[in-house]
């Protein structure tokens, strides 16, 4: 694919994820950034994104009077702005004509207190909470600054505050970490979340930027399932949803995926459904600064531009241009995409693992004292070069949706044999 045709691909509206601070009231041990002292995002960073955004998704509208801007608050943990910075977030919006605002806020829960949750009911923030089950898995990794308090009951709370306001027949909406540790654990996993009427999406372990650099890959699996494992937890986990008539749980990945044997139409742009993936979904830190990817966010150098000075078509230029470069240098060809052997590769869209490649080569670019630019001098790390599907987990992901498919046949058997 031409440098030109990857370009135009990124000319999109964009999805601002806004980095409300980098600070965090838990320090999970699988978390990729360094919550330092960044403290939280000033109003007029808040307003150049917003208005520069506004801008640019209004000209794609097409025969509408109305664009619309969907936002993502993030951290750190975006609730320590307080209530008083999103209802100024609100009065921002308000000024900006033409244009609707939706907004996602994503939390760990812990410092949600029933006023905020009312006023997150009252002005239609949709949150999300960061919780990855039973209090003898989440606890594994999910822990409390102080290190005092179990985080599981922390993120509790906070869910029977929302619970309280949230709309009749709502479910609890939950992103749900995926380790080596959840694996043989998939029965208690799913009677939890049903148990909690929760919408789960599944953020199976990503590989961090540190694990990356060069004196790290021989830990660089630690937390990360293997693909049969994470195959038979995913088998297990569609297993007990897809027959269970209850369905008083709900798993957004599952139900992708089932779409994805029943409709051979549909499409995702989100590689292996991570929403932080797709095209626009483009990342901003406290200070404005401006990433491709949230893996990025503590690492200034890899900025592809600054919101106080850069119009939003300059930055996803630049994020094409980079994304096409590292595919150049990393696939070789677009013919080398494991995708266009695939199955599944036109609907999935692939995964993450070109970008770890990438990551891997500019860290050892800089171990080597080489500026960020001569990565494309670096050999793959062999750990890396090893795996040559577009994600780490390709081949179980294959084998789930092989499994789908059969269930959805036997369903149809056993209906036409009625």
């Amino acid at each position: 694919m031409s440098l030109h045709a990857m370009t135009e691909s990124f000319f999109v509206p964009v999805t601002p994820q806004i980095q409300v601070t980098l600070n965090c009231n838990y320090r999970c041990t699988y978390c990729f950034q360094n919550h330092c002292a960044s403290g939280i995002i000033d109003l007029a960073t808040v307003e150049a994104i917003l208005v520069k955004c506004a801008e640019h998704n209004r000209s794609w509208v097409r025969g509408c009077a109305q664009g619309q801007v969907e936002i993502f608050w993030h951290g750190g943990e975006p609730l320590l702005a307080g209530i008083h910075f999103y209802r100024e977030i609100l009065r921002i919006q308000a000024k900006i004509p033409d244009i609707t605002f939706k907004n996602h806020l994503q939390t760990n829960g812990a410092l949600l207190t029933d006023a905020y949750a009312q006023f997150c009911r009252e002005h239609d923030f949709q949150l999300g909470f960061s919780l990855d089950g039973p209090p003898e898995i989440n606890d594994l990794h999910r822990r409390t600054a102080a290190g005092r308090d179990s985080a599981f009951e922390a993120t509790l709370r906070g869910i029977d505050n929302y619970r309280r306001h949230m709309p009749p027949g709502a479910r609890v909406p939950v992103i749900a970490v995926v380790t080596r540790d959840t694996i043989d654990r998939a029965a208690d996993f799913y009677a939890f979340f049903k148990e909690l009427g929760a919408e789960v999406q599944l953020d199976f372990y990503d590989l961090r930027s540190d694990d990356l650099a060069p004196d790290a890959m021989d830990s660089l699996f630690a937390q990360a399932p293997g693909e049969d494992q994470l195959q038979r937890f995913l088998i297990e986990l569609f297993d007990r949803w897809f027959h269970d008539s209850d369905r008083r749980v709900d798993f957004k990945e599952l139900r992708e995926d089932l779409d994805m044997v029943l409709r051979q139409e549909t499409f995702f742009r989100n590689p292996m459904h991570k929403k932080r993936c797709s095209p626009g979904r483009t990342i901003f830190n406290p200070q404005g600064l401006v990433f491709a990817c949230d893996q990025y966010v503590c690492d200034p150098a890899t900025a592809i531009g600054d919101i106080h000075r850069d119009s939003v078509a300059t930055l996803m230029r630049r994020k094409a241009a980079l994304w096409d470069t590292i595919k150049t240098v990393i696939r070789k060809s677009p013919e080398a995409m494991a995708c266009s052997r695939c199955d599944w590769g036109r609907l999935c869209m692939g995964g993450c693992l070109t970008c770890m490649k990438y990551n891997a080569m500019l860290l050892a670019a800089r171990a080597e004292g080489l500026p960020d630019e001569r990565w494309r001098d670096m050999p793959v790390p062999p750990s890396l070069a090893a795996l040559s599907g577009e994600t780490y987990y390709c081949e179980a992901l294959r084998g789930l949706r092989r499994h789908i498919r059969d269930a959805v046949d036997r369903e149809l058997d056993k209906a036409h044999g009625s």
